[in-house]
């Protein structure tokens, strides 16, 4: 089973539901049966400066496949605005790992998204 940690899985959903433009503060949209938020911090300090994105996606529906995750990306540069940390993660909130992957595959083919 394909793991949803995997940076394919993650680019796969933001590709489906076209994250839109960074910019901070919240967004929200629906596409494709799913309900998405985006929620950006930016916080700088003397040695370093760091912005967070929060992207949530949770299903529309009330059958018993409903599923939940959130994706977090950081940002974290020096004083010459240079990268020098950019971890980005899933976690599944609620539901079960195969209904998001059954989901992703149901839809890829509509948006010509490869496997």
């Amino acid at each position: 089973m394909l793991r949803l940690s995997r940076a394919s899985v993650i680019r796969d959903i933001e590709l489906l539901v076209k994250n839109p433009q960074w910019r901070p503060g919240r967004r929200e949209w629906s596409t494709l049966d799913v309900h998405c938020w985006v929620e950006r911090h930016v916080y700088s300090a003397r040695a370093y400066s760091f912005d967070l994105e929060i992207f949530g996606v949770e299903t529309e529906n009330r059958s018993e496949r409903r599923w939940s995750i959130i994706i977090v990306t950081e940002f974290w540069r020096n004083t010459e605005e240079e990268s020098i940390h950019a971890p980005k993660w899933l976690k599944l909130v609620r539901g079960k790992p195969n209904d998001l992957l059954r989901w992703i595959s149901a839809n890829r083919d509509g948006k010509n998204i490869s496997a």
